[in-house]
């Protein structure tokens, strides 16, 4: 059986785990790239009506809620990222520990043990490096939007707008 059957049958099987957050991090990745569209269509009419802005608070519940939305969708996708080698080393140690050191028969068994605690390394490694890749394409687009928002709100706040009046008489989330 060469690798990648191994593979295949390793993320059905034993890291499933892997799998279930891996489309559980692509949904996060589709609600950042559904964000990052919404705002993008809307920031420009933001910055060029900015000293409009502080008689508009539906605009200005939208800019300060599409920045905590998109800023925490997209801090969410990084650090799932950085669990993916994680989950793999679990993977690993899991596998590692089911080994029986003391029967002659069990220790001729480890080697689908040892296979196990392999894949589930290499599942982690392949899926952080995947969404590592889909990261770098999304970075400098989201970033950019952050920093735009965060100065469309620093302007809110300026003419002495802020979050805390939304929940105030016309200011509605």
């Amino acid at each position: 059986m060469n690798i990648i059957a191994k593979l295949l049958k390793s993320i059905i099987s034993s890291d499933m785990y892997i799998l279930i957050f891996g489309f559980i991090t692509l949904y996060v990745v589709l609600k950042v790239n559904k964000l990052r569209n919404l705002v993008d269509n809307d920031i420009f009419d933001w910055e060029e009506k900015s000293d409009e802005l502080s008689n508009n608070p539906e605009k200005n519940n939208k800019i300060f809620d599409s920045y905590k939305h998109l800023n925490r969708s997209y801090t969410v996708f990084i650090t799932l990222i950085s669990i993916f080698p994680l989950l793999g080393m679990f993977g690993t140690v899991i596998a590692l520990l089911s080994i029986d050191m003391n029967d002659t028969a069990a220790i001729n068994a480890a080697q689908s043990s040892f296979l196990d605690a392999l894949t589930s390394t290499t599942w982690g490694i392949i899926f952080a490096v995947g969404y590592k890749i889909v990261n770098a394409y999304y970075f400098a687009d989201v970033e950019d939007l952050i920093q735009r928002l965060l100065s469309l709100k620093k302007k809110l706040i300026k003419y002495g707008i802020d979050e805390s009046l939304k929940n105030k008489s016309r200011w509605r989330i």
